[in-house]
């Protein structure tokens, strides 16, 4: 099991695929762990070698403070990029995940190819976030769970309760509170508008039309003020990875390789 040890903290990372084709890495989302990409792999695999890991408590990384911030995140990322000897990558991030990446394309332009930027937003109320944190630490995840897939997925995909949803019914239930809240509060303090327009890196970015979490007005935003960046609609709620794996994962793939 690859882990970085990090000022004390442990962070779990993977790859996967052929070293020689160009390089992807994968940000999901806050409440789940990298297995949630898990459905698009074998597609994915045909074009890139792939980099996954786990934010700080989440999946197999541990954390060890109540708050953190975006830049943290990100840094986060580019410490595992180091570990794992990778110098420039494409990166695809969904919610959190996008906002890791965003700050990347900001921050780090050496260090990123393209970008795709899923069910995200560069600028969330910071009282949406300071609840958020206030509700865990009085109910815990366990009591809003419903609450938070019911956001994550469309009404029929949680009807249907297959595998991939109780997968991530599970996941969200192990996240380490603490950690949840210590993501939550780089949300709530992040300040990523204003530097849009200096991203160079060629950008998709896909919206939800059933996004609750990150309405479409928001990604529509960051698609404007990112110079020459690409949008694209699909009709499905705040994660469309797990309930359209092959056809995000085609989405990504010919926006990815496209000259």
């Amino acid at each position: 099991m690859p882990l970085l040890t990090k000022e004390g903290r442990q962070i779990y990372w993977r790859t996967d695929g052929d070293p020689g084709k160009p390089k992807l890495i994968l940000l999901n989302s806050l409440g789940t762990e990298q297995g949630l990409w898990g459905p698009l792999m074998p597609r994915l695999l045909e074009s890139f070698h792939v980099l996954r890991m786990d934010k700080r408590g989440h999946g197999g990384s541990t954390n060890l403070a109540d708050s953190c911030t975006m830049a943290d995140l990100a840094r986060d990322v580019l410490s595992v990029m180091d570990a794992a000897g990778w110098r420039r990558a494409h990166v695809c991030g969904v919610s959190i995940g996008g906002m890791q990446a965003m700050w990347l394309g900001i921050h780090a332009p050496d260090r990123v190819d393209r970008l795709v930027l899923s069910n995200t937003s560069a600028a969330i109320p910071r009282e949406v976030f300071a609840a958020r944190i206030e509700q865990v630490r009085a109910e815990g995840l366990a009591a809003m769970s419903d609450t938070i897939l019911g956001r994550f997925f469309t009404a029929s995909f949680i009807a249907e309760a297959g595998p991939v949803f109780h997968s991530a019914r599970e996941n969200l239930l192990q996240v380490d509170p603490r950690g949840y809240i210590a993501c939550c509060a780089a949300i709530r303090d992040m300040q990523l508008m204003d530097g849009l327009a200096a991203i160079k890196a060629p950008s998709l970015v896909i919206l939800g039309e059933q996004d609750q979490s990150t309405p479409p007005v928001m990604g529509e935003t960051i698609a404007a003020s990112i110079p020459g960046a690409e949008a694209v609609r699909l009709p499905y709620a705040h994660i469309p990875l797990s309930e359209v794996p092959q056809e995000y994962a085609r989405i990504v793939t010919d926006f990815l390789l496209k000259n």
